[in-house]
């Protein structure tokens, strides 16, 4: 019972997406109180163990409103549970952690002076494009996992920044999309495919507005070798 409620409370959220649509100019780019929030929420995740892909995904969505957040919550766990993830199943420390910011430099500055991402396992021409990036969705992936793969792609230590000012004209159905799609594999094509979400910043209108069915095989694909 407790699954089948989750579940509904799953879809009830993104049933919510035309309203937070309707209200994106408000609730994507953070107010001064909700960027000290995730001052804080940094400052909480400082030095903490991430958690593994072994023990199933466990994700942070935070800087956006409280609709925004639960809703790219949400569809992340429908699209990882489609694309056979597993989720932590008791309380976890975050290994997918999605941060919107309207000032998305200023907080990766400040966040490394105070030493509060982790890039350890992560390739450092990653860490440092994803420091000096200027897209609208930045992100890196790093934290080897004993008795994982070589080349694996799944999300052992996943952080994603998203500059919310950039990203404000995207519909959030497509930019929950586009986040599920980096946060749950390690996708670095470029120019992005052109029947991919991940062309949503490069294609404009042209771009598929949500997951198309390559990159749900795709996601699949990785999720299978588990």
């Amino acid at each position: 019972m407790r699954n089948v409620l989750f579940g509904l409370s799953v879809a009830a959220t993104l049933a919510l997406a035309p309203a937070v649509h309707a209200r994106q100019a408000d609730t994507l780019i953070g107010d001064a109180r909700r960027q000290n929030g995730l001052e804080s929420e940094m400052s909480r995740l400082r030095q903490s163990s991430p958690g593994s892909a072994r023990d199933g995904l466990c994700p942070l969505v935070r800087g956006a409103s409280a609709e925004v957040n639960a809703y790219v919550a949400a569809r992340l766990h429908q699209v990882a549970r489609q694309a056979g993830a597993s989720y932590a199943t008791r309380a976890c420390e975050p290994n997918v952690v999605v941060l919107f910011s309207a000032e998305p430099d200023q907080l990766i500055q400040a966040a490394a002076r105070a030493k509060r991402f982790n890039y350890s396992g992560a390739p450092a021409a990653a860490v440092e494009a994803f420091k000096s990036g200027a897209g609208p969705v930045r992100w890196v992936h790093g934290g080897d996992v004993r008795g994982s793969a070589a080349g694996d792609a799944r999300p052992h230590n996943a952080l994603i920044v998203v500059d919310a000012a950039k990203a404000g004209d995207v519909k959030v159905s497509a930019l929950a999309d586009y986040l599920a799609m980096v946060s749950l594999a390690d996708v670095r094509a470029r120019p992005a495919p052109s029947d991919s979400i991940l062309a949503l910043f490069e294609a404009a209108n042209a771009a598929p507005q949500a997951l198309t069915e390559a990159d749900q095989a795709y996601l699949r694909s990785v999720y299978r070798a588990r």
